[in-house]
């Protein structure tokens, strides 16, 4: 099932908030969505460190607790920052992929947090997340949660990224990569699906990015076109 990138976003309704991944839902697509610890360490649902792009406010997430962000008015209206749970809850009947958004060395604190709501989730749901570190951790204390290891292109044509690195998904395990356009067809993510791993794509925008994510993914995640 393609993934609505931050929810269903776009005609009045802003990235990462209830009304966008309700509208997902509805539409009978799943949710892709960005996951980061307020400062009372709960799993709240944002992509950015701080708020300014989604609320106009210089405030950090971290430096915010869950009630304070929920009091936050967004761009769109819309009141609150949504915790995890809550997202979840709107999300109950169709696949949802937990982006961790991990900025320490080591993994464990938000991982931890992330770990327990998804316990209490009776739906369908991956974790992903660009540290290797996040997927290792998941692998070693909820083994039983599909993991997906982002990854995207380098600079250096032919390499594959570091995600990528056979060492790191061997160390890792993770049951699927999700890879960005620009290195859907780079030598580790092909390799990758040479030996059987799932591939999934992002973030597909117009028709011809469609068209490539079919040709060489298992899977998408998309905003402003719908598969």
């Amino acid at each position: 099932m393609p993934l609505a990138h931050r929810g269903l976003h776009g005609a009045g309704r802003i990235e990462n908030a209830l009304p966008a991944f309700a509208a997902a839902a509805e539409a009978g697509y799943g949710a892709e969505l960005d996951v980061r610890l307020s400062a009372d360490r709960v799993p709240v649902v944002v992509h950015d460190r701080d708020l300014v792009r989604v609320a106009g406010v210089e405030r950090r997430v971290d430096a915010l607790t869950a009630a304070e962000l929920r009091r936050v008015r967004l761009h769109d209206g819309t009141v609150g920052v949504p915790t995890l749970a809550e997202a979840l809850a709107v999300l109950a009947a169709v696949p949802v992929m937990v982006e961790v958004k991990q900025g320490r060395v080591r993994p464990g604190t938000l991982e931890a947090e992330v770990a327990r709501v998804l316990d209490r989730h009776p739906g369908p749901v991956c974790v992903a997340g660009f540290h290797p570190g996040t997927i290792a951790w998941f692998r070693r204390h909820r083994p039983d949660v599909v993991r997906v290891q982002t990854a995207m292109a380098t600079a250096t044509v032919g390499r594959p990224t570091g995600a990528t690195r056979p060492l790191v998904l061997r160390r890792v395990d993770p049951h699927a990569v999700s890879h960005d356009l620009a290195g859907l067809s780079g030598p580790g993510a092909q390799a990758w699906r040479r030996r059987g791993g799932a591939l999934v794509a992002w973030t597909v925008r117009d028709a011809e990015a469609l068209e490539r994510a079919r040709r060489l993914a298992d899977n998408l995640i998309f905003e402003g076109v719908r598969p």
